[in-house]
């Protein structure tokens, strides 16, 4: 016995199938400012070496959390797009260091095309014993990326004050 299929039961298949076909093409595509943007992976230099009491602080757009330094010294960050980030490093008998993170044209230009971006970089810690009551006025540097284009736009700042005229924060 052959089986054909009626009209009737090729309408009855298709209307079954046919709302699940619009649910999957209306479904948008995931957009790149969603989920995670930007990869950062630096390294950390101390004079000890040890990186057992070293913190990195990661404050994305107001919420602070803590990030884990392996014993070289090494940390990884995952960002969002559109994002504001300070980045705060600590270790006793260290001078603080804040680097600034801006992901708001992470997607500009041909560089912002892909998945994720990745960027590495390093901070030396100085040691406050070494600095002769010197301290950063603010952030050491930040990252970015150029509006339009994407590109990786990256800047320093090594001015020292005296540690006395330090802003005082609460």
């Amino acid at each position: 016995m052959e089986k054909h299929l009626t009209p009737l039961k090729a309408g009855l298949i298709a209307m079954l199938l046919l709302p699940a076909g619009m649910a999957f093409a209306a479904t948008p595509p995931v957009s790149h400012s969603s989920g995670q943007a930007v990869q950062l992976t630096g390294w950390l230099h101390v004079e000890d070496y040890t990186m057992e009491d070293v913190t990195v602080q990661v404050d994305v757009d107001g919420v602070t959390h803590t990030e884990t330094v392996t014993e070289n010294g090494r940390f990884t960050v995952t960002l969002p797009a559109n994002a504001e980030v300070t980045l705060r490093f600590e270790k006793p008998g260290h001078l603080p260091k804040e680097v600034k993170v801006d992901t708001r044209n992470v997607r500009d230009g041909e560089f912002g095309q892909h998945k994720k971006r990745k960027v590495s970089f390093a901070v030396i810690m100085q040691l406050e014993r070494r600095m002769g009551g010197l301290t950063y006025p603010g952030p050491v540097g930040s990252l970015g990326f150029e509006q339009g284009g994407g590109c990786l736009a990256v800047t320093h700042d090594r001015t020292l004050i005296p540690a006395s005229q330090a802003p005082m924060v609460f």
